[in-house]
């Protein structure tokens, strides 16, 4: 099992996940996910060495994660191109209206003082009333005071504007998934490792195994398969003396027979397993004496009989 494996079993449910929600919530599903992998992978892995590495390689991932939430203050701006004209402001009609009252109060108050004064020179009676020369004035400024209110520009209000940044789940999950495949490629160099370390483990110990004792065994194994079928303490004996040079890291190999297709005609051949066997001819084919075997090294080489023809 990989961690690759384990990955894309969930890979539906972390999409959904992560898609369209804010980074500190990414980051918690991220590493929650990393810790369901790991549950998963140390459930079904043996070695404790290559458990070990996971876990670390995990945690580091675990916080990479936090990478997630690095982005900056993101700034909106408004950009003014100069050179260009403002567009020339447009009064309503009932500012136009009252700015046009306001225009001929103005003129009939400045004829109706011009009046006034050529009447006080001639001291003719025929004057216009005095209260529509003081009420013209202030309807004039009224007016006037109103129209202006009516073609100041509106004034825009003040709004805070932010910005939020939206997770691509895709993209996270080929990112993540880049880090997944390094750290199984990771795993496997400590498992080749230890394989590496168990064969050289394996060739001191059979290297430090007396020749004079391997010999000894084989004799051993030799007469108790000459006695297999006759009594009953052969294959007891067999059996222990295998456990024996298994714990050693040797195995006790028995001669096979094979029957192959060769150009379209049926024979049968003895297999020597690579050499490993001396070959008597015989009435019954079988193995007489297994051969010793470590780490596909040939330690004893054993007998075997062929059936003839």
């Amino acid at each position: 099992m990989t961690f690759q494996g384990i990955f894309e079993q969930n890979r539906e449910h972390l999409m959904s996940a992560v898609s369209g929600t804010d980074t500190v919530s990414v980051i918690r599903v991220l590493n929650s996910e990393l810790d369901r992998m790991l549950y998963t992978f140390n459930d079904q892995e043996e070695s404790a060495r290559v458990r070990e590495a996971a876990s670390s390689m995990i945690q580091t991932a675990k916080a990479a994660c936090s990478l997630v939430d690095s982005a900056g203050e993101t700034n909106i701006y408004g950009r003014i191109d100069y050179g260009k004209t403002a567009p020339a402001r447009k009064m309503s009609k009932l500012g136009g209206l009252l700015l046009l009252v306001g225009l001929v109060g103005a003129l009939v108050t400045v004829v109706g003082i011009q009046m006034l004064a050529n009447s006080a020179a001639k001291g003719s009676a025929g004057l216009p009333p005095r209260y529509l020369l003081a009420v013209i004035p202030l309807l004039t400024i009224i007016a006037s005071f109103f129209a202006g209110m009516l073609s100041r520009k509106k004034e825009t209000s003040h709004e805070a504007l932010h910005a939020e940044t939206k997770i691509d789940a895709s993209k996270l999950y080929n990112y993540l998934l880049s880090v997944i495949l390094v750290i199984d490629k990771c795993l496997e160099d400590v498992r080749n490792s230890d394989k590496q370390a168990e064969r050289e483990r394996t060739r001191e110990q059979v290297s430090a195994m007396d020749p004079a004792e391997l010999e000894l065994l084989s004799q051993l194994l030799e007469d108790a398969y000459g006695r297999r079928g006759g009594d009953g303490q052969a294959e007891e004996e067999i059996s222990q003396i295998r456990f024996y040079l298994h714990r050693k890291n040797i195995d006790v190999v028995d001669w096979t027979q094979d029957v192959r297709k060769q150009r379209g005609k049926e024979e049968t051949g003895a297999l020597d397993n690579r050499g490993w066997f001396d070959m008597i001819p015989a009435y019954k084919s079988g193995t007489i004496r297994p051969a010793l075997v470590a780490d596909g090294k040939l330690l004893k080489k054993g007998m075997a009989s062929a059936k003839r023809g």
